[in-house]
């Protein structure tokens, strides 16, 4: 987690399935509505949102067109699997041979359903997730609170789709001017600039609503040794925050304003990436990012100062207006992985994970010592080494389904695991406002395939 872009090979033997998109990668290109109606409008949103992922998630049952029989297996104690056929309702419930066993009033038939070999046409995914904080690449989005995540993709001639819903659960606060994208504002929270010593300011950004939608496309080619994956992952952010600043004249408190903070955010980002699984039980990859759409709404830090003053003494000062926030670079940035695979029964995995992260102006980082305004609240852009992460998922095989299939597609073959996890985040450049240098969280999420 930290998850990000991730590429999950539904269906493939090393358990690509269990992990989801937002581990790897988060995307941006945002869906961003002002709401006259918070209440109606949020309403009308989840709504909405549901029954597109009702449909989204309903589409197989009508492309396979199932009968009702259907196979159950279950994990058993003994890490081995109990096959438990549900019997079919148009079966003659009134023969009773030597292959029918009666059960609680109703006929269980022992004999397997043998089916022809059809191909399988579609490969589906859908996680369900609860993580202690939404952590992208060692910074926290959500400071101080946790997040929701869905994800659901398809995969069918070598491409994948997908989309990814992220919701901020209670209310993130940082001392900071913003939070966003570059990296919480970038700027340092507290003191410095031209004026450190005389006046000082200890800006306090809160964010009550973060909202994000990802959506991406990728292809998947397998080589000899390797396999490469080329794509696109837009980001839709939508955000509710504001930042109150106080400062302080010669030591003593002096006036207290508002600031303009980052509101919703657009990126887009093409990226390509190199694994192999020729090695037992470890799959290294590196992948590129490259961001080709950066856009969101910003303002002049220091405007609420500049409006102060001038209600106050009835003069403009225009260096009290202050820089833009947002870091508008088109940077991209290298993300190295080794995923481990060990299957410890037929209902326990063990996946650890080790990723670091080299960026390329896609970021910002905090000034020591800022000499200026602009260094004070953006710091600069960084191109050096960014962060390092371990992480561990632990996936449980809960269920299996199988069904039947009346048209040339394989039965839909359902695997259903609840995936605990945890994650370990150091810092190797200067973290931003709301993050600490070393960071830890964690969550479980549940995962459908089929």
């Amino acid at each position: 987690m930290g998850h990000p872009v991730g590429f999950r090979l539904t269906g493939s033997k090393k358990n690509w399935g269990l992990t989801s998109f937002w581990q790897f990668v988060r995307p941006a290109t945002a869906l961003t509505a002002p709401f006259e109606n918070r209440t109606v409008a949020v309403a009308t949103n989840t709504l909405k949102r549901c029954l597109l992922f009702a449909a989204f998630v309903g589409a197989p049952i009508a492309i396979y067109a199932q009968s009702v029989d259907t196979m159950v297996e279950v994990p058993t104690n003994a890490h081995k699997s109990a096959i438990i056929e549900i019997p079919n309702a148009r079966q003659n419930v009134a023969d009773n041979s030597d292959d029918n066993v009666p059960m609680a009033g109703e006929y269980k038939s022992t004999k397997n359903v043998v089916e022809e070999q059809k191909p399988v046409c579609w490969n589906w995914a859908v996680d369900f997730a609860y993580s202690s904080e939404y952590n992208f690449r060692g910074t926290d989005l959500t400071p101080g609170t946790g997040a929701l995540f869905m994800n659901a993709e398809v995969s069918k001639w070598n491409f994948t789709a997908g989309i990814t819903e992220i919701r901020q659960v209670g209310t993130a606060r940082a001392d900071s001017w913003s939070m966003g994208e570059g990296g919480g504002g970038g700027g340092q929270s507290r003191g410095g600039g031209a004026f450190a010593g005389l006046f000082n300011m200890f800006p306090e950004t809160t964010q009550r609503m973060f909202n994000e939608i990802d959506v991406f496309l990728n292809y998947h080619i397998s080589l000899r040794w390797v396999d490469l994956a080329v794509g696109n992952v837009g980001f839709f952010i939508h955000r509710e925050a504001v930042t109150k600043v106080e400062s302080t004249f010669l030591g003593l408190p002096f006036l207290n304003f508002p600031a303009p903070t980052v509101g919703d955010e657009q990126f887009d980002r093409l990226f390509a990436r190199l694994s192999t699984s020729k090695i037992p039980y470890v799959v290294p990859s590196i992948t590129y990012y490259q961001t080709i759409y950066n856009d969101g709404s910003d303002g002049h830090a220091l405007l609420g100062l500049h409006k102060k003053l001038f209600e106050l003494t009835g003069v403009k000062f225009p260096f009290f207006i202050g820089p833009l926030h947002r870091n508008t670079e088109l940077g991209g940035y290298f993300e190295g992985q080794l995923r481990g695979d060990f299957r410890v029964s037929d209902w326990l995995t063990i996946n650890p994970y080790g990723k670091i992260s080299y960026s390329l102006d896609d970021r910002v980082e905090p000034i020591d010592n800022p000499q200026t305004f602009h260094e004070l609240i953006r710091g600069h852009s960084l191109s050096d080494w960014n962060v390092v992460q371990a992480g561990l998922e632990l996936p449980i095989h809960l269920l299996h389904f199988v069904g039947t299939s009346s048209v040339p597609c394989a039965p839909p073959d359902v695997n259903v695991y609840l995936v605990p996890f945890g994650w370990y985040s150091h810092h190797i450049s200067e973290p931003t406002p709301g993050t600490d240098r070393d960071e830890e969280w964690g969550g479980v999420k549940l995962t459908v395939t089929f």
